[in-house]
């Protein structure tokens, strides 16, 4: 239908809404009525039609059987995020809900090939305007979290994205914070009371925060020397450990034994570390008060996960073997092990001077002859 409305000439006619099999009454500007008659307008009005293929019979199937990412995504969430863990469900839920709804939500699954996929992953990259408390301040994601957005959405459209080729930010390599020896020691020395306990057990086992919160009196042989790892504590709840290779069985030295026997005192049931009310210790209070003890040691700060790439990098020095690095500290795969490694310079230095070739006498008897001999004693006093 074509109407005279003020000076132009406007259709009228009813649209295909996606999903659903009503329409709705929806209007165009054809053109000015000084310009064009009503008969042009009608045929104009009839051009974007067929253009449209809005009384295509196929159009009308293809919009009513349309999914949009809205109906796709809360599908991927009952049925497949459902069975993820807490902490999984949490993050990606968070994904979903912030960064890919708002953005996709009314988009046919069609409709978001790789091309919109690409231009998403740049609007990702830009600093965005947020107001925490009222302050307006730029904030840029991290390029781990924009790949993680996108993990989110392949996850979603599944084989759609199987073939995508995309252009993702490098996300920076950074050593990861972890404890040397020393700093452990100095830790748990520095530590009382329960606090003791939990950071020796952590700074020894290697055992993620999760599962140290998790531990039950009856995981623990201290006659035998072993714990026993069966579950995590996350946000309050106990869960299943992280991976399969988390049920494990980690064996422990006599100092430790000693430790815990002490912190018992003689219980046989109940959790092994516990707030005051019997729950669970969260890892944002076990935080603060390691925070607490780092800036009382002047130790450059550290989160708890700085203990298990500690314990790691110990092993690895110490020459125990990497397979059973690895079953201690339940890692899937020797890669993640390799990666919780880390050497310090000191290490590294004498590493290379205990497979030193040996060297002409004349090398010992040049300016750096005084440092060569003290590093080639040091290596043969080991």
């Amino acid at each position: 239908m074509v109407v005279h409305k003020g000076k132009r000439w406007v259709g009228r006619y009813y649209a295909d809404v996606l999903g659903s099999t009503e329409r709705k009454r929806t209007s165009v500007t054809l053109g000015p009525t000084s310009t064009m008659t009503k008969s042009e307008a009608k045929r104009k009005l009839r051009s974007l039609l067929e253009e449209i293929g809005i009384n295509d019979n196929r159009h009308l199937e293809r919009i009513i059987n349309a999914r949009t990412f809205r109906q796709e995504a809360e599908w991927w969430r009952e049925n497949k995020l459902s069975r993820y863990k807490p902490s999984v469900q949490e993050t990606m839920g968070s994904h979903l809900d912030k960064y890919l709804l708002p953005r996709l939500a009314d988009l046919t699954l069609d409709e978001i090939s790789e091309r919109r996929a690409q231009e998403l992953v740049t609007e990702l990259c830009r600093a965005e305007y947020v107001v925490p408390n009222g302050t307006r301040t730029r904030r840029r994601l991290s390029p781990k979290s924009v790949r993680n957005i996108l993990g989110v959405l392949r996850l979603v459209l599944g084989k759609r994205s199987r073939d995508w080729t995309l252009a993702l930010p490098e996300v920076p390599r950074r050593e990861q914070r972890y404890f040397t020896e020393l700093e452990m020691q100095s830790i748990i020395t520095g530590s009382k009371g329960q606090w003791r306990v939990l950071f020796a057990t952590l700074a020894s086992t290697g055992l993620r925060a999760g599962e140290a919160f998790g531990l039950h009196v009856d995981d623990l042989d201290l006659e035998v020397g072993t714990i026993t790892v069966r579950r995590s504590v996350w946000n309050g709840q106990e869960v299943t450990p992280k991976t399969r290779a988390g049920y494990r069985v980690v064996n422990i030295d006599p100092s430790l034994v000693a430790l815990l026997k002490e912190h018992l005192n003689g219980r046989r049931g109940g959790r092994v570390f516990q707030t005051r009310s019997g729950t669970p210790f969260s890892k944002g209070n076990v935080r603060r008060k390691l925070h607490e003890t780092l800036r009382a040691l002047n130790i450059r700060l550290g989160g708890l996960h700085a203990f298990r790439h500690g314990r790691v990098s110990v092993l690895q020095a110490r020459g125990v073997p990497s397979d059973l690095v690895k079953e201690w500290v339940g890692h899937s795969s020797l890669q993640t092990t390799s990666r919780y490694t880390h050497f310090d310079h000191e290490y590294k230095q004498r590493a290379a001077c205990a497979v030193a070739l040996r060297m002409d006498e004349k090398l010992r008897d040049g300016p750096l002859g005084p440092r060569f001999r003290v590093l080639e004693s040091s290596s043969e006093a080991r």
